[in-house]
Order: C-alpha cells, then structure tokens, then sequence
C-alpha cells in the first residue's frame, strides 16, 4: 500500500482559490488597506489633540509632531541620532554573527560542546535583553561598548540556537551519500552541513537583528552616550518636549519596519 505523504495530498480547495499576482492594481490595494486605517487614526489623533481633551503638553497634534519631525531632521539631530544607532545595530550583529555561528556550529558537530553550552544558552535566552545591561555598565561603564556587547551578546543567542538546530536537522541520509561519494572532514562540513543548514542559520541571523534592534533603543535611554534615538527620547522626557519624544518613537517605528 502506497504511503501517503505530504507532497501526494491536493490542497483543499486549491483549484477554488485564485492566482494573486504582483499587478499595480494589487499593490495600490495593498496601499490603500494600509493607508487608510492609517489615516483615520492619524486624523482621530489630530481632532482629540486640538480638542485639548488631554494636555497639550501630553498630547500634541500630528501636525505639531510632524513638524518638530521634520525641524530636527533639517538640524541633522535625527540623521546623526540615527546613524549611530545604526551603526552600534550592525557593528554588534556583524560580531554576534561570528560568535553565534560558530559556536552554533561546533554544537551541532560536537556532542561535548553541546553539552556544556546548552544550559547556558536555554539560561541566557530566558532572561530579558535588557535584564543584563545594568551588568554590563558596571564593566564597560557609560560607554559605546557597554552598549554594543549587549547587543552582540543578546543577537548571538538567537543565532547560535538556530546555527545548532539546522546543522542537527540536516538529514542524514544526505550526510550518508556524502560519504559515499567520498566527501569526508572538511569536505562534508562545508558542502553537505553547512548548505543544509543554512535556511535555519539566515533565519538565526534575522532573529538576532530582531532582537538586537529591540534592546538597543533601551540601551541607549540607560546609558545616555548623548546620541542615538533612545536617547533623544529620554533627554525629551526630562524637559517635557513631548512633540520630540513622539517624533522619536516614529522614526523608531519606521527604522523597524524597514529593517525588520
């Protein structure tokens, strides 16, 4: 009796459901199903605001946001505050990369190895990014550094669980004709392991941005370097300019959605 798997069982309802392809008409939609809810909160926002139901002080208009918005980047605080962040961003994640593969990789390979960094790891992972930065501030102090260990230290988590997941998931029948076709030691690791493995690493180091992004704005509120979007927040909080502070969490919101 023929086994039934996966790649034998017709979707349901497959034939019913129509082709969707990438046309103007399906992207100006697709803008439009996000822009309007968009907008009408934006315009709710601005009516409430000019209402003066709540303060002024705690909550300005779209327009006065927008428009302190738009005078910072003139200035070019935002321009600055975002390239270092930025830059703090990838030069942490280029290292947890490193980091997190490779020792993602010698888990997989090496049963010892993987013994002694799985519980740390399944420790450190259960712990808050953030949890750890006061820590961190005692060693580094209020410095670039404190702020960038953090982040690689947090980023090569999520890289190292995926690295080590995708190189035990490899299947090993393909390791096995590895073998037979003469592929050994190095051989096998870099052209059987690694390309196996290598959609769950690619999706460890997105993790890793992911979560590196999310502790940075926080980061830089705690160790308030003088630049960065967390920390022209935090100096908005202290002097109540509330226009800039919404104005931050904008830019941070856009910077996310265009990396993540």
């Amino acid at each position: 009796m023929q086994r039934a798997t996966e790649a034998t069982i017709p979707e349901v309802g497959a034939e019913l459901r129509p082709e969707i392809r990438a046309t103007p008409s399906y992207y100006l939609h697709a803008f439009l199903d996000n822009f309007i809810p968009l907008a009408f909160v934006l315009l709710l926002w601005e009516g409430v605001a000019r209402l003066e139901i709540i303060h002024p002080a705690l909550f300005p208009t779209v327009t006065e946001i927008f428009v302190k918005m738009w005078e910072l980047t003139l200035e070019g605080i935002f321009l600055k505050d975002v390239f270092h962040s930025l830059a703090r961003l990838l030069s942490s994640v280029f290292f947890a990369m490193i980091v997190g593969t490779l020792s993602g990789l010698l888990m997989g390979t090496s049963r010892w190895v993987e013994k002694v960094l799985i519980p740390p790891l399944n420790f450190f992972l259960a712990i808050p990014g953030i949890a750890i930065f006061p820590i961190v501030i005692l060693w580094f102090g209020l410095t670039e550094k404190a702020i960038i260990f953090t982040l690689a230290f947090e980023a090569s988590l999520s890289i190292m669980l995926n690295t080590w997941g995708g190189v035990k998931s490899v299947d090993i029948s393909l390791i096995n004709a590895g073998r037979a076709l003469g592929a050994h030691g190095y051989a096998l690791f870099y052209k059987i392991l690694i390309p196996a493995a290598l959609p769950a690493i690619i999706t460890g180091y997105r993790q890793g941005f992911s979560r590196a992004w999310r502790i940075l704005v926080a980061g830089e509120m705690l160790a308030s370097i003088g630049t960065g979007i967390g920390f022209r927040i935090f100096e908005a909080r202290a002097f109540l300019a509330s226009d800039v502070m919404y104005a931050g969490v904008i830019v941070i919101g856009i910077l996310g959605f265009l990396l993540e």
